[in-house]
């Protein structure tokens, strides 16, 4: 039997230590054993005899190599140069560019979830090598029982989208099950380079998000975390970490020379804290071919200012809480002087060190316990999320409110959309006289009688954020089209349908390591 596709450029695809190589008549025995240890995944009804399997790969899969248009095209993969699985492109429709993806590991490994995990990982990657460079293929797609949902898991973290789901579909283990359709479709343009994110520490979920958005722009992109700290927490799940250096202005060739190094195209900085710095030099980074996540330099001042902010509000007519540093200008500026305050930091995160709902007294006592503290008045309502974005020409493309249900460390960790047409109109022309860019979220108290404060507005990706992508506002993946020069009236804003609500839990992630990580 021939060991190399005719209609392949390539018969090699390699990514790390995975090799992915045209289906080897020696692997016809391994295969066929697998495929009878796993009948309740597969649709094949009946266990697979000697005689079948030889016949298969005599009638069926031979002439694949040489046909100019084949129906598909299996392939072994290897690890450490040892087969540890099998599949390929079936069903391949040539006239409108698509093909299904067939995958099957070998049977311990398929049982343990992080190996299959990994190892369907970078499968994909090399099979998307396949199908859209080889082949030009338009579209691929997956067709899976509802049994494996860590098989989803990797679906969606390598870009790929559920088109279909056909309910209770087929009986699997005597329980009949949904059948799902994934779909990826050919990146629209070439691979431009790398996404770093900044200060990642345990950012989970933050970075998650962004390998999803990474993946549906090209399979190929990768996403480096970066921290100060060698042993941030989520450095295991970026695809690369880079210990990276304080942030300094006269080291700043120092880093342009490193992010060339790792390939750098996107720069996502997560912390206030380091926000002025991209902010100042985001022209200097444009020209060396890195587009950064972050606002212009007078947005991102106001929004980590309390006292700013609240200027900026009244000289703009935006219903911002009014804000003073000490109880007595406050009191003379309210028609009605507050009888209870809040109490906060004037600069970074205002639910740090949060002096709620305090009287005079135990106001000024609080600010004595902060660096330098501001003072507000304090008003009974429903305090909100606003989280949305804002393009490159002042617009708000995507908006969505939420309830901050349960809070803990100025966080929501149990968070609710809320479908408010009205509310969300009247907040789109507030927001986009702020001057942003990129993703935000805004803080704010609605009261009876329709009041609306604004209390403050964090100009970066919040840390309950994913429910905004999860109900339609699609930060990450904006960003990444805008950076590489796309209209985004191409990808509207598409609020989802329904209400969600979000529960941020710990979670654990095992990994299967592989011998040089130990």
């Amino acid at each position: 039997m021939p060991t190399a596709y005719r209609i392949l450029r390539r018969n090699d695809y390699r990514h790390g230590r995975y090799r992915l190589l045209p289906i080897r008549p020696d692997d016809r025995e391994a295969i066929r054993q697998w495929r009878n240890a796993q009948l309740d995944i597969l649709r094949q009804a009946e266990p697979l005899s000697t005689e079948s399997q030889e016949r298969y790969f005599r009638e069926v899969v031979a002439p694949l190599f040489d046909a100019e248009q084949p129906a598909q095209l299996l392939f072994s993969l290897l690890l450490d140069e040892e087969l540890i699985g099998y599949g390929g492109l079936v069903h391949i429709d040539w006239l409108a560019g698509r093909a299904e993806i067939s995958f099957l590991l070998e049977t311990s490994r398929n049982a343990h979830i992080p190996t299959f995990q990994a190892d369907f990982a970078a499968y994909l990657h090399q099979l998307r090598q396949v199908a859209f460079e080889d082949l030009s293929l338009q579209k691929i797609n997956t067709e899976a029982y509802d049994v494996r949902p860590y098989l989803t898991e990797v679906l969606a973290a390598e870009g790929f989208t559920e088109e279909a789901r056909l309910p209770r579909h087929v009986r699997v283990a005597g329980q009949l099950v949904d059948t799902v359709f994934h779909s990826c479709f050919r990146p629209t343009g070439a691979y431009r380079g790398n996404i770093l994110i900044t200060s990642l520490a345990g950012k989970a979920p933050l970075l998650r998000a962004v390998q999803a958005a990474a993946r549906r722009l090209h399979y190929a992109t990768r996403v480096v975390g970066a921290d100060l700290n060698p042993l941030a927490l989520a450095r295991p799940l970026a695809d690369d970490f880079w210990p990276m250096p304080a942030l300094r202005d006269e080291a700043l060739p120092e880093l342009l020379a490193s992010l060339k190094q790792r390939g750098i195209a996107y720069l996502i900085p997560t912390r206030d804290g380091e926000l002025a710095f991209w902010s100042r030099h985001r022209a200097t980074l444009a020209e060396a071919g890195v587009a950064v996540l972050v606002s212009p330099p007078e947005a991102v001042h106001r929004c980590l200012d309390k006292l700013e902010f609240a200027a900026f509000g009244q000289l703009h007519g935006l219903p911002v809480i009014a804000t003073a540093r000490d109880i007595d200008t406050l009191t003379e500026r309210q028609l009605h002087p507050p009888t209870a305050f809040v109490v906060k930091e004037r600069h970074g995160a205002g639910s740090l060190s949060l002096g709620l709902n305090l009287t005079a007294a135990a106001a000024l006592a609080h600010a004595r316990t902060l660096q330098e503290p501001v003072f507000q008045p304090f008003i009974h309502g429903r305090e909100i999320s606003v989280d949305g974005y804002v393009d490159r020409t002042g617009r708000v493309h995507g908006l969505m409110a939420r309830t901050r249900d349960v809070v803990m460390h100025g966080e929501s960790q149990v968070t609710t959309t809320l479908p408010d047409a009205a509310l969300l109109a009247r907040l789109l022309p507030l927001v986009e006289k702020l001057g942003l860019y990129g993703p935000f979220v805004l803080q704010a108290l609605l009261t009876d009688e329709d009041g609306l404060h604004l209390i403050e507005c964090n100009c970066r990706f919040g840390g309950a954020s994913t429910l905004g992508i999860a109900a339609g506002v699609d930060s990450f993946y904006w960003f990444l089209q805008e950076a590489g020069g796309a209209d985004l009236q191409a990808f509207p804003f598409v609020p989802a349908s329904g209400m969600m609500r979000q529960v941020r839990t710990a979670t654990d992630k095992t990994f299967h390591l592989l011998m040089n990580e130990e």
